[in-house]
């Protein structure tokens, strides 16, 4: 049996006996009662031009490559039909059409199955990767990208700019260096940019080490302030990306996304323009935002059953993203502490300047450098098993250090800050040596470097603390509540009323003495509720959750282990939520 290049309808492939081309039909020789005859099988001839194995790092599928010509002389054009699809023959009208038959009788399919396999033993074997990033072939650690001379690495629809380099020099990395003296943007922005980009080809051997980078990057800034365009730069240090070709954006469904962000391994990314248009387009845009800080602040992908009811593999965000977005999102505190804010404001980015290193992107400079990053990262950690686990190990001691670092300046924060500070310290302390070893800079100016990032970085970090703090349940009521007392909209009497006063006006929702006030907790609770959907804030908290964290946070007395107490107020004992002014006082003030 043999595939040749011949211009004949009968000899452009030979099947094994009892199949042949006859006029350009398959057929199968059948002998019936001592005598011979040619049944047609088909009006063309299949066969398998290369057989396909597709790694999406999950699953291993197979693929098979079919070319064929029509009896009428025709060449058909090459299709792919996947492993589980190819013996139904569903794929025949929809991959070549109508004129192509299969003829009536018993058998043909499987027939015609078999003819097609029996030509894979000259098929060309290919191995695709549809996933980027550090993965263990043949033994060894390779980094891919597409574009990758060795491997086929094979992104699909708005992810195909991403791509690699083939070579790397001194001078493209002196350049990248040179946005530490000459920023396109604010050097706090620029240098925290620089760290979330080289964290990035680190994030399978941190997940080893137990320390994966749980948040995301958010540029917020009004239209014109060039986040996007920011952000785009950053990304062209692993493909050629600019404003209007972006992978992903808030206009995408959450499930395409999260399921992009499981291909876009090791690599950093961008989801673009948080721009809600009306209340309804808000709460889509709002929700969608939940959904991507989540699951990149837990690396969780999104649960999913076969038709058997067996557990699919999970698809969890495997890289780095970067947001951007014309204001902070309302997706309360457990949302804020997923993220890392930086704002850009009306005139922070230079034009020339950020023109200038687009060129060098244009050119590949950016991805030449993080070719020779990765390489570096492999050359140097990634030879031997034990040296490898060194690094790994480094890594994590790396992190626990910075973390303990953080935590003993003794700003209050959320627990997660600490850990992005962590984080982004072990990007720049990578790339600062990256710089050392191929002697871009010298060790001190790398230390100087290493300590205005450190101090920048934590001032960052109380900043994205206070918005933490800001993003409370128990802080947004209570500013929430003074703002209605304050307007007239509820009213709160005094526990000792005046004579002939009116217990119970119209709108009461409690009574205060010096250091409390006693409010009726479903009613406080419904008009807090009730101003934040007018504001187009969402309060997700139910009441009893909404006292349970009042309680942790000490703002409320509790008694006997309940969150309200009893108290007697009009002649009648009832239970309230006993508020503590001062600290709901120093809430509303910011102190």
């Amino acid at each position: 049996m043999s595939i040749t290049n011949a211009t004949t309808q009968e000899s452009l492939v030979q099947y094994p006996s009892p199949y042949k081309v006859v006029d350009g039909n398959l057929c199968m020789e059948v002998t019936e009662k001592h005598s011979k005859y040619d049944r047609k099988l088909s009006n063309f001839t299949p066969y398998i031009k290369s057989e396909l194995t597709v790694d999406d790092g999950a699953t291993e599928t197979k693929v098979l490559r079919l070319a064929g010509q029509h009896a009428n002389g025709e060449t058909l054009p090459e299709i792919e039909v996947s492993g589980k699809d190819f013996p139904s023959f569903n794929w025949l009208f929809e991959k070549w059409g109508a004129k192509c038959i299969l003829e009536v009788g018993k058998n043909i399919r499987e027939h015609l199955r078999y003819a097609i396999q029996q030509t894979a033993e000259n098929a060309e074997q290919q191995f695709i990767y549809q996933q980027t990033g550090w993965k263990k072939i043949n033994g060894e650690w390779c980094y891919l990208l597409p574009g990758d001379s060795k491997f086929n690495v094979s992104l699909k629809g708005k992810l195909e700019s991403y791509c690699g380099e083939q070579t790397f020099s001194k001078s493209d990395l002196e350049t990248v260096y040179s946005m530490t003296k000459t920023p396109p943007a604010p050097k706090d922005v620029i240098l925290v940019l620089l760290a979330f980009a080289f964290l990035t080809p680190l994030i399978e051997f941190l997940r080893q080490a137990q320390c994966m980078p749980k948040f995301v990057l958010n540029i917020i800034g009004s239209t014109g302030t060039r986040k996007s365009t920011l952000a785009a730069l950053f990304l062209c240090f692993f493909g050629i990306f600019n404003a209007g070709n972006l992978p992903m954006s808030f206009r995408d469904t959450s499930n395409s996304i999260i399921q992009n962000a499981f291909a876009l391994k090791d690599v950093l990314t961008c989801i673009d323009d948080f721009h809600p248009c009306g209340r309804d387009d808000e709460r889509k845009l709002t929700s969608t935002m939940q959904a991507l800080v989540r699951a990149y602040g837990d690396r969780t992908g999104r649960g999913r059953l076969r038709k058997d009811s067996s557990a699919m593999e999970s698809r969890p965000p495997l890289g780095n993203a970067i947001i951007t977005s014309e204001f902070p999102p309302d997706i309360g505190e457990s949302g804020t502490a997923r993220y890392f804010l930086l704002e850009l404001k009306d005139g922070d980015v230079n034009l020339d300047i950020l023109s200038s290193f687009q060129q060098y992107a244009e050119q590949g400079v950016f991805r030449r450098v993080m070719l020779g990053y990765t390489e570096w990262i492999r050359k140097k950690f990634l030879q031997e098993d034990k040296i490898e686990k060194e690094f790994i190990n480094m890594l994590k001691d790396s992190f626990s250090a910075y973390r303990s670092d953080f935590i003993q300046t003794g700003i209050s924060c959320h627990g997660r800050v600490p850990e992005m500070a962590a984080e982004l310290r072990i990007g720049i302390k990578m790339f600062l040596w990256f710089l050392e070893e191929h002697e871009v800079i010298t060790e001190y100016a790398a230390n100087i470097l290493d300590s205005e990032f450190k101090e920048i970085l934590y001032q960052l970090a109380k900043r994205q603390s206070e918005n933490i703090q800001s993003d409370k349940p128990s802080v947004v009521f209570v500013k929430k509540l003074y703002a209605l007392i304050e307007s007239g909209a509820v009213a709160v009497t005094h526990k000792d009323l005046s004579l002939g006063e009116d217990p119970y006006p119209r709108n009461f929702i409690g009574f205060e003495d010096e250091h409390y006030l006693y409010l009726n907790k479903d009613i406080a609770y419904r008009h807090v509720k009730v101003l934040c959907n007018e504001q187009g804030e969402n309060f997700s908290l139910t009441s009893k959750a909404l006292l349970k964290t009042l309680a942790e946070d000490g703002l409320i007395k509790t008694s006997q282990g309940s969150n309200t107490v009893s108290v007697r107020y009009a002649g009648k004992n009832s239970r309230y939520m006993a508020l503590d002014k001062f600290k709901a006082e120093q809430i509303v003030n910011g102190t």
